[in-house]
């Protein structure tokens, strides 16, 4: 039995994106110890539960992911230094950009015999257009150079994100990488709940953190368009849920409290479970502007709900456009408008791509097949 260290850089989502992952490595009789920052006050129980039912150990790291103070970043090393000495653990995992940067070499500095990273997604540094995030972006290429060569393993979660690094010269002294579309989707969790015949109002659903960057302003703005063009407005209803974040490109509740008051979307909340809100919409929405592989889309995809999304990385390795869904170019709400209003015009449209979703899911993206891969490289 070895000792596998899971470290990643937001406590409350390590359950819902780890989940399978650490019950597979349990499942073959591995210890984990899952160390990320404290989860926020709202998620804390369920992370908490979650972790103890997976028998997974969980340590709390001093990280904070979106700041740059250059002493609380140093602590944040020591910290990682400090819990390789004392957890010992036979493997490491680490998914974040800041995980990456800082817990692979303290890792390596150890003598951790097998260290695994995981590009899980860009982030706010290089999927913003902002000038703060260009700086950052050369900030984490300098990291990410010094890092990745450390590891024994780079996981990709989809082919555009390692062919970016590898461009980058991110990759120079890598040993072994691979692209692994994260950990899956759990296809029993996420049962298909069919629709069976063309809806007569179509429900769109925008579910995740509430960012700019996942597109959550050209959700409403499609929204707003729709409404004005279109005087069946009671045949379609926009939804949103999801979990406030401190990112630069967070969204702020004031805003979502005005789209709420205007009329232009409703509100569903932070969800514990998203489940009866996949079940009871038509169309899953996902306009970002990068993912690295989208877990809610792929819960989307099984439960069998059709899809609009970006044509970006990650998106598009699960959509496949005119087949279980729609792409669109990213940061265009009038062409999102265009493609949700397809499914107005042909509401059959719902029920063909969210079959096709589910059987996508099936063959591509099945979490036992996925973490079987993952675990290999680590134990």
């Amino acid at each position: 039995m070895a000792r596998i260290a899971i470290i990643g850089g937001y406590g409350d989502l390590v359950a819902k994106l780890r989940g399978t992952l650490i019950a597979a490595l349990r499942a073959r009789g591995h210890e984990v110890v899952v160390c990320v920052p404290a989860p926020s006050p709202e998620a804390r129980p369920g992370v908490e539960r979650a972790l103890a039912a997976l028998g997974a150990r969980l340590v709390e790291a001093p990280l904070d992911r979106t700041g740059t103070n250059p002493l609380k970043e140093l602590a944040v090393r020591s910290f990682y230094a400090d819990f390789m000495e004392r957890e010992r653990p036979d493997a490491v995992l680490a998914y974040n950009p800041k995980p990456v940067f800082y817990a692979v070499p303290a890792a390596r500095r150890a003598g951790v015999k097998r260290v695994v990273t995981m590009i899980s997604g860009l982030g706010y540094a290089f999927a913003s257009r902002e000038l703060k995030a260009r700086a950052l972006a050369v900030v984490a290429m300098r990291l990410y150079r010094k890092a990745l060569p450390l590891a024994d393993s780079v996981i990709f979660q989809n082919s555009d994100d390692r062919e970016l690094f590898e461009r980058l010269g991110l990759l120079a002294g890598v040993r072994d990488a691979h692209v692994i579309p994260g950990s899956g989707v759990d296809l029993d969790r996420f049962a298909c709940v069919p629709i069976v015949e063309a809806p007569s109002r179509v429900d769109f659903l925008f579910a995740g953190r509430l960012l700019r960057d996942k597109g959550l302003v050209d959700f409403v703005e499609a929204a707003r368009a729709l409404r004005a063009l279109r005087t069946d407005s009671a045949r379609f209803h926009f939804q949103v849920a999801g979990i406030v974040d401190t990112n630069p490109s967070a969204v702020s509740m004031e805003e979502i409290q005005s789209w709420v008051r205007e009329g232009t979307v409703e509100w569903l909340g932070r969800l514990e479970d998203v489940r009866p809100a996949l079940a009871a919409c038509a169309v899953f929405v996902l306009p970002s502007s990068r993912e690295g592989m989208p877990a809610a889309v792929l819960e989307a995809m099984s439960t069998g709900r059709a899809i609009v999304a970006t044509d970006v990385a990650g998106c598009r390795d699960a959509v496949v456009d005119g087949e279980n869904g729609f792409l669109v170019p990213p940061g265009a709400p009038a062409a999102l408008a265009v493609a949700l209003e397809q499914f107005l015009e042909d509401p059959a449209l719902v029920v063909q791509m969210g079959r096709a979703s589910r059987e996508r899911a099936e063959r591509e993206f099945d979490s036992r097949s996925v973490n079987a891969k993952v675990v290999s490289l680590l134990a």
